[in-house]
């Protein structure tokens, strides 16, 4: 309890100082306790190969050339890339305005299902980033 000038005693200041070291011991021990610490190769492996099953499956069904396509993933997960720190809480909805607007021009050029594709991998970029950034501290 502060005294009637308004400082702390020594007993208050050591009381508050033992709370906070606590706290950083806790905080330190929940950083190094990794409940799957393989989480981020996980997520590398799955990404590559979604993305090597999004181009066979674009190229083989939909009929895109090869070269664009490839191409057009390396844009979008460049574009996901950069763009990921926007995607906190509360400028989430940002993403989805950009999804929004590829699935919509995909209806106006009639490629309906390449853009959808290209959607998957801009969000599978985010989610690949966000864990990233979230695990490697």
């Amino acid at each position: 309890m502060a005294n009637k000038y308004g400082k702390k005693s020594k007993m208050e200041k050591n009381k508050t100082s033992r709370q906070e070291v606590a706290v950083a011991k806790v905080e330190q021990r929940m950083q190094q306790r990794s409940y799957f610490p393989y989480i981020n190769i996980l997520l590398q492996v799955l990404y590559i190969v979604a993305m090597f099953a999004i181009i066979i499956v674009d190229y083989q069904y939909l009929e895109v050339p090869i070269v664009p396509l490839c191409t057009m993933v390396i844009l979008e997960a460049v574009m996901g890339t950069l763009l990921c720190r926007i995607a906190a809480l509360k400028y989430g909805w940002i993403q989805v305005i950009i999804i929004a607007i590829q699935i919509a021009l995909g209806f106006a050029f009639d490629r309906v299902g390449f853009m959808i594709s290209m959607s998957v991998v801009y969000a599978l970029t985010l989610v690949v980033m966000w864990v990233r950034r979230r695990t490697l501290k």
